[in-house]
């Protein structure tokens, strides 16, 4: 389609009432179109954020690195904090400045700024006063971020305040935690940006929110459009005060209480807060777990590339071995091959998830008694065998409907067992050989097959039925 018939396209569209954005064409169709009017989600101004909840108060190891990868994944223009970001504990500034360390070089590899805000670890509460602990902590955030521990800045017409929650904790339990300079900041923040399209406050501790001091200043702000983000929590909820609504984030890495499960009614779950800021709506917040965020172009990378969907372009032979390798051979059963129709179900795409399962093991599979642990490989026979298997098993079930021997071979050597550490594993299969083989040839490769797993598996039993 040449510019001109571009051009036509849009202006029919629009003139029919049906525009979806203003860099959509198609080839003019008249009547019923496969797909609805609604318009594009294309408006320049809105943009993205997200938010990470508290690390620490008991930082579970490895969870901050994962939402650092899911985050790059998802490419929000910005990653914004509520504090907590490292253990503080009132330790030694060599141990802090240690914390730090770790915590900088973990975020660095997010591919956006990221934005601080300060915690009561991260600013030492403490217990008695101004203790040296405390101070050390001050100091060290000041050296690191500047002189200041409350800030704000502006991106694409939106107001960003960030709160030191800290500021007047020379005791514990913290109670009017903002100091009056901050309540003044953030009120001649507004007022400067009273033309703003909407405007955030991030602070770590939510108790200020019902104190006759937070009132005041929501009398004074409560003209503008605004929206509240805190932590310390460590478990997500809303609330709406006078029209506005505060978000309590929950954590991303940080402590749970010793009997807490994850617990999507009580808002407990590591995830991240994930903010899409319109013209017209103001900003919609969802939450996100950072169990559900997948990279796509890994989802799938444990499956055999000899099989799926790239085996009818480069490996059309089918088999998972040198073909020259079985010129001679005429036991059919004994060449490595895999199915490419199974019978009613994706053959390759069930080895992939296995494989995948491989690296992921059941709940508890780890923590079994000694020699509970078995793989029933071969066909639908290997699968129905599970039964015998009750409490106190972990039985995984590597058998697929309509498997011959060659089929189990091919799945073995491409690595089906890896992972499981198996203690006993049960072959049953050649049912399906029969009238292909004969009895000796189907032996044979039973013997080969049982070989070949040992060689794979060597802590296991291997059972032959």
């Amino acid at each position: 389609m040449d510019t001109s018939k571009l051009w036509v396209a849009v202006c029919l569209a629009l003139a029919a009432g049906g525009a979806l954005g203003a860099q959509f064409a198609h080839e003019h169709l008249e009547g019923a179109k496969p797909w609805t009017g609604e318009n594009f989600l294309d408006d320049p101004q809105e943009f993205h954020f997200a938010i990470i909840g508290d690390l620490t108060g008991g930082e579970r190891p490895g969870i901050y690195a994962k939402a650092v990868e899911k985050l790059n994944l998802l490419r929000p223009e910005f990653v914004m904090s509520v504090g907590d970001l490292v253990a503080g504990g009132g330790v030694d500034e060599k141990s802090l400045r240690k914390q730090w360390a770790s915590f900088r070089e973990r975020t660095a590899k997010l591919e956006m700024p990221f934005f601080y805000v300060v915690g009561n670890h991260d600013i030492w509460t403490g217990f008695s006063g101004m203790s040296p602990a405390r101070q050390t902590s001050i100091d060290l955030w000041k050296e690191q971020f500047g002189p200041k521990t409350y800030y704000s800045f502006t991106y694409k017409g939106c107001l960003f305040v960030c709160l030191d929650s800290m500021e007047r904790h020379d005791y514990y339990p913290p109670r009017e935690a903002l100091s009056d300079a901050q309540m003044e900041f953030v009120a001649a923040e507004f007022d400067k940006h009273r033309d703003a399209r909407w405007r955030f406050i991030f602070m770590h501790k939510p108790l200020d929110w019902t104190s006759d001091r937070w009132l005041a200043l929501e009398r004074r702000i409560g003209k503008y459009e605004y929206s509240v983000f805190c932590g310390d929590w460590h478990n997500w909820c809303t609330a709406t005060r006078h029209g506005k609504k505060y978000y309590a984030l929950g954590t991303t890495g940080g402590g749970w209480d010793s009997n807490a499960v994850p617990d999507l009614r009580r808002g407990i779950f590591d995830g991240i807060a994930w903010v899409t800021v319109t013209r017209d709506r103001g900003p919609v917040v969802a939450h996100i777990e950072i169990s559900g965020v997948h990279d796509g172009d890994t989802v799938q990378s444990s499956a055999t590339t000899r099989g799926w969907i790239e085996a009818p372009l480069d490996y059309p032979s089918h088999r998972s071995e040198n073909p020259a390798k079985y010129a001679e051979e005429t036991n059919a059963a004994l060449i490595p091959v895999d199915v490419e129709h199974g019978p009613g179900y994706d053959w390759h795409f069930r080895h992939a998830l296995v494989l995948r399962q491989g690296r992921c093991v059941p709940a508890g599979y780890d923590k079994l008694p000694p020699g509970r642990r078995v793989i029933l490989l071969g066909d639908e026979t290997a699968s129905a065998l599970k039964a015998e298997y009750g409490d106190g098993w972990c039985a995984i079930d590597l058998g697929f409907k309509g498997d011959r021997v060659e089929n189990v071979l091919w799945r073995v050597v491409e690595g089906e067992l890896e992972g499981y550490d198996a203690e006993r594993v049960v072959i049953s299969v050649g049912g399906h050989n029969k009238g292909a083989n004969s009895e000796d040839e189907i032996a044979a490769a039973k013997t080969k097959l049982a070989g070949l797993v040992k060689s794979r598996a060597p802590k296991a039993e291997v059972v032959v039925k």
